[in-house]
């Protein structure tokens, strides 16, 4: 973690290792599958997560609405990307969610006296969002879909896009999950009997 970096009011620093929005929203959950530590507990906390991870450029207010929706399509992310992993079909609701965010309206260009290029948002924060569900129906439907990976360690639910030649990564770090697992199943080896020829 870079010293300086701003911090969630509890202190975490929020992980952009994904390189997709969309995953690295779900990453604002962290240990999903242990005990759950949300990093959006304020308005404020949303507006950080948007400018660190490049959406939102200039000064823009977040709402409690905001925080919420932010919330609500991380979730419905998570929920269709973990389905695709499983093959299942993917939940309605959180189609739903994703396509009414990824519906609304970009940034408007502009041009200004000196004919240079500017862009105007109405909406910062949903816009952002929008980009976000975009991210997602990318991932899903592109490419990307059957690169999708969940992190393979039993308390990690790190998503991400695997990039690797022959497509076989499984962690999301090797030097943090990938040493844990093999550190674990090392202990394990080491404290089961051995057997005397």
């Amino acid at each position: 973690m870079k010293p300086g970096r701003p911090r969630t009011a509890d202190g975490d620093a929020f992980r952009f290792r994904a390189d997709r929005p969309s995953l690295d929203l779900c990453s604002t959950l962290l240990w999903r599958h242990e005990q759950p530590r949300e990093l959006l507990t304020r308005p404020d906390d949303v507006a950080r997560w948007l400018t660190e991870a490049g959406l939102c450029t200039t000064p823009f207010a977040v709402t409690t609405d905001d925080l919420v929706s932010a919330r609500v399509l991380r979730e419905a992310v998570y929920r269709l990307i973990t389905a695709r992993l499983r093959d299942a079909e993917l939940p309605t609701t959180d189609v739903d969610t994703v396509n009414t965010a990824a519906a609304h309206p970009d940034r408007a260009p502009q041009i200004t006296p000196d004919g240079r290029p500017h862009w105007i948002s109405h909406r910062p924060v949903a816009e952002a969002l929008a980009a976000v569900a975009r991210d997602c129906i990318d991932l899903l439907t592109g490419p990307a879909s059957g690169r999708l990976r969940e992190c393979a360690a039993p308390d990690c639910a790190f998503l991400f896009v695997d990039t690797s030649r022959p497509g076989t990564r499984r962690w999301c770090a090797t030097n943090r999950c990938g040493n844990r697992e093999h550190v674990r199943q090392h202990r394990s080896r080491q404290s089961e009997p051995r057997s005397s020829t």
